[in-house]
């Protein structure tokens, strides 16, 4: 916070009554009491030695190890590690600066910051080897604000004389605070919490996302409510921390936001502190909160068309079913014929193969029964009855069933079932690039997808599910089109896990690496998935996107009429009358020319044949 200040800047001022000196190492040996640490970072200018007669320098290190019990880690500024894959992140640094001159200091501020990656909220002493000045103590204050260094306190020169320190706090704007150390206050800490309460201090942010995520509508009273999942977490964020999100990139309506993947770049460049909405992290996932949601990317693909009315003659059968009724028919015209022989009755040799009463009883049709037939000959016409019975029976009520509820098409089973299929997968560009950016062996199913560049036309085409294409969606959103299924008189959609390109996706808030909002980001996500109000949230996007009139209780499924009997549903039937019309046709044909070619000689006249001797 740049603004003029008189010589001496005090806010929040905590005044001790006055006490004997203590040392630096008693200080330490306060603060391992209030919150236990496992090492100390010493850091220093290469060309800098420290005073005996101030910090006892010579002996610093040692006195830390002997009396602290703690092991002691000593850097310059030409060198700098990532500790925290390394060394634990419970650790207290000391940083000794010669002078009051940041400018000199700048690469010890550096490589501290980058020493301290990922653990800028830890602990930090500045032992200053000058006398006091708020000014110098200020401007630290403010450069640590922005390199994220949070928990910071300042001690010069004569603090073993006079025991005060000093410290900041930047909620809700920056303060100075000058303290006084005594051994016999164990209730005031050192460091205090300065996560728990934001005191109303305006973070900025930006907003991004889409729906069910972000949900934003004005209410009656024609003020911006923000619900969905990102929603409802920016609202427990400021009730919880008491601090309050401002939009320093808002546009003219505050009901557009961008894509949030273009939200990320503001936090980049520090123009918020947060984007207050959900993309995939980068790999390594620096830069990002922990995952606020876990979910899935599949294709969402229509609920099969059903079977046309002409196909339903020809599925009532299956191939097996078929082949094993027709051979059935066999076996009983084999048997029923010769039975008839073996009873002294007439055959013909075509009998064996399908008789003539066999296939009118299959069929439920009257056949003619030989003149006193005996008991063996009865009993296998009884069996043609029951077999015929029992066809007629089971073919009528799949039709039946069939013509009530009309079968579905098959289903897709792999991606080349789609792609064969000439549906087409409606894709955002961006997130098109990224599916064939990560997953090389997909690239054979380019043709299967239809991509949108424009965001907004890509919205609009999703939410109007239209039934002609499939789309790319994530597990809320199909939370969300699944309770919008209900309302309709049947499923337009459906969803199958082995239709998933990528599982597991955790999607997190971007926000800086080392910001001091993290831990507090990070403990109030597992609360909320402790007490179950993420996925109730999650659950709500439906009738909450009804309340901002996005969506309504409209039944977008086709309507199913009463239908009557068309020309083309006997399509298959009029082929095979057909086919048997002109089968029937060459048959009676043949005959005619058979009976011709034996009742008629070849030679109408005797030929004569002259002698030729």
């Amino acid at each position: 916070m740049d603004c003029h200040y008189p010589m001496w800047i005090l806010s929040g001022l905590c005044l001790i009554s006055l006490v004997s000196a203590a040392t630096v190492i008693e200080l330490l040996v306060r603060i391992k009491l209030e919150s236990d640490f496992d090492y100390v970072l010493v850091m220093k200018n290469r060309n800098f030695s420290l005073p005996e007669q101030i910090w006892n320098g010579s002996t610093l290190a040692k006195d830390i190890m002997e009396r602290v019990h703690v092991p002691v880690l000593q850097l310059d500024e030409k060198v700098s590690y990532f500790l925290h894959n390394s060394l634990s992140r419970r650790l207290v640094s000391m940083v000794f600066l010669s002078s009051g001159n940041l400018e000199e200091h700048s690469g010890l501020l550096t490589a501290l910051v980058q020493n301290l990656r990922h653990m800028t909220t830890s602990r930090v002493i500045f032992l200053i080897q000058s006398e006091v000045l708020s000014k110098v103590a200020y401007e630290l204050f403010k450069d640590c604000w922005k390199k994220k260094l949070l928990n910071v306190m300042v001690l010069f020169k004569d603090y073993e004389s006079t025991s005060t320190f000093y410290s900041y706090s930047h909620f809700p704007i920056l303060q100075l605070e000058e303290r006084l150390y005594e051994p016999s206050l164990q209730n005031i800490p050192i460091f205090p919490d300065r996560l728990r309460d934001f005191h109303g201090y305006e973070m900025p942010v930006i907003i991004g996302g889409t729906s069910p995520r972000m949900i934003a509508y004005r209410n009656k009273k024609g003020q911006v409510v923000y619900e969905g999942t990102v929603g409802h977490f920016m609202m427990a964020f400021q009730q919880k921390y008491n601090v309050r999100f401002v939009q320093p990139l808002q546009g003219k309506n505050p009901l557009d936001f961008a894509p949030s993947m273009q939200t990320v770049a503001a936090v980049r460049n520090e123009t918020v502190e947060m984007s207050m909405s959900l993309t995939y992290p980068t790999i390594p996932p620096f830069g990002f909160s922990y995952p606020y949601e876990q979910m899935n990317w599949c294709v969402m693909l229509p609920v099969e068309a059903d079977v046309p009315p002409l196909e339903y003659y020809t599925r009532v059968f299956e191939l097996a079913a078929f082949l094993l009724t027709l051979g059935t028919l066999v076996i009983i015209s084999c048997l029923l014929a010769s039975t008839l022989r073996l009873h002294g009755y007439s055959t013909n040799i075509s009998e064996f193969l399908l008789h003539d009463s066999c296939l009118r009883g299959v069929l439920g049709q009257s056949f003619v029964e030989v003149f006193r037939a005996p008991t063996l000959v009865r009993g296998i016409y009884l069996e043609i009855c029951i077999l015929g019975f029992l066809i007629t029976a089971w073919y009528n009520s799949y039709f039946s069933s069939y013509v009530t509820t009309a079968p579905k098409q098959p289903a897709f089973r792999t991606y080349d079932d789609i792609l064969a299929s000439k549906l087409k997968v409606l894709a955002w560009k961006p997130e098109y690039a990224e599916l064939f950016g990560r997953l090389l062996e997909f690239r054979k199913y380019e043709p299967m997808f239809l991509v949108e560049p424009d965001f907004n036309r890509y919205l609009a085409l999703r939410e109007s599910l239209d039934s002609r294409y499939g789309y790319m969606i994530t597990t809320n959103r199909w939370v969300l089109i699944n309770e919008q299924q209900k309302v309709f008189s049947r499923p337009l959609f459906q969803k199958r896990d082995d239709f998933c390109f990528f599982n597991n996706i955790p999607f997190g808030l971007p926000l800086h690496e080392n910001s001091v909002f993290m831990e507090p980001v990070l403990k109030l996500i597992l609360e909320l998935y402790e007490t179950g109000l993420t996925f109730h949230w999650m659950a709500m996007g439906f009738s909450e996107l009804i309340d901002a009139g996005e969506m309504h209780f409209v039944d977008l499924s086709p309507h199913r009429e009463f239908r009557a009997m068309q020309i083309q549903d006997l399509q298959y039937v009029w082929y095979g009358f057909g086919f048997m019309v002109v089968f029937s046709t060459l048959v009676w044909v043949l005959e005619i020319l058979s009976y011709r070619l034996k009742s008629k000689p070849i030679f109408s006249r005797h030929l004569k044949f002259q002698n030729q001797y």
